[in-house]
């Protein structure tokens, strides 16, 4: 599962590492999970420096569902990408997201009216 928010980036998998009620979380900036762990419980936050996703913690199952459900209680915005904006020192959290909104457009072939 990929899931974008205004906290991070985060790849969710259960992979051999896992309990059965524990899931994976993985992220390409250790920020994003240093925000994740403000608001869940995670497990040691561990660095792979060859991995594609380079931070990576075990969370609890319950956890985890529990997070995108208070995200979404907690929607003040008109405008995903325009919340994101400023939000990181630097671009290129804003940057790849418009990215990721470009891509998904173009695959669909959304026109505009």
């Amino acid at each position: 599962m990929w899931v974008f928010t205004r906290d991070g980036f985060y790849s969710v998998v259960h992979d051999r590492y896992c309990q059965p009620d524990e899931l994976m979380v993985r992220s390409r900036d250790k920020r994003d999970l240093m925000r994740l762990g403000k608001k869940v419980p995670l497990g040691t936050v561990l660095e792979t420096k060859n991995a594609d996703y380079r931070y990576r913690a075990v969370i609890k199952r319950s956890s985890w569902a529990a997070y995108p459900s208070h995200e979404a209680l907690e929607i003040d915005y008109d405008n995903f990408k325009s919340s994101i904006h400023g939000m990181d020192e630097d671009e290129a959290r804003e940057i790849a997201y418009m990215n990721v909104w470009v891509a998904m457009k173009n695959a669909y072939g959304v026109k505009y009216v």
